[in-house]
């Protein structure tokens, strides 16, 4: 925890992040309905967010913390830290998650993105042994987009993410140093870069 308030005073005399202390998700355009804000009772509470660029790209790092849903966990807070990027356009509704986050805070109302079709028809390949839970509002268009290397890259980040309109999502259980959730960004503009490239000439999405 010390070395968590350390980065985040070091991150605050860096010129070229801006540092609000408390935001909600709404203050920087971030949808709520999909993880990680919905591993618990619901928030969009958001602490120490900060608002920069890595690898060219618009990103928000920040910290999260949940009330859980469930008697089962007791009644301690959790923490989660996130990181969003700026993607090129808009882009259905999309989830990846690493088996290991998946399984410790899936819950009964946690929805990896807005429920909907993805309920009804989920994607091939998510049963027991995979390594990824994945999710899509566009059927063919998740078949499309979640490639063997994108599963890949995911499990390697240890992070899970979610397409959120215009915003890539990525998220991990924890309070971070704000080194970590840099690095996180910037694996995660590795796994955008990864898209194939039919995705940015999908059908209109929005």
């Amino acid at each position: 925890m010390f070395e968590v308030r350390r980065s985040i005073r070091r991150l605050r005399q860096d010129p070229h992040w801006e540092h609000r202390r408390r935001a909600t998700a709404a203050d920087v355009g971030l949808g709520t309905r999909g993880y990680p804000f919905t591993l618990g009772s619901g928030t969009d509470r958001l602490y120490d967010l900060a608002r920069g660029q890595v690898a060219g790209r618009d990103a928000v790092l920040a910290h999260l913390l949940v009330a859980p849903a469930a008697p089962s966990r007791g009644g301690a807070l959790h923490d989660f830290s996130l990181v969003a990027l700026d993607l090129p356009r808009a882009l259905p509704a999309t989830a990846v998650t690493p088996r290991r986050l998946a399984a410790k805070w899936r819950g009964e109302r946690s929805w990896p993105i807005p429920p909907g079709l993805w309920q009804r028809r989920p994607l091939p390949g998510g049963g027991p042994g995979a390594h990824v839970e994945r999710v899509c509002a566009d059927y063919e268009f998740g078949e499309l987009l979640i490639t063997d290397r994108l599963k890949q890259l995911t499990v390697a980040a240890d992070c899970g993410w979610r397409i959120d309109g215009a915003r890539l999502i990525g998220w991990t259980d924890g309070r971070r140093p704000y080194e970590e959730l840099i690095a996180l960004a910037e694996r995660l503009d590795l796994l955008v870069a990864a898209f194939p490239a039919a995705v940015w000439q999908w059908r209109g999405w929005s």
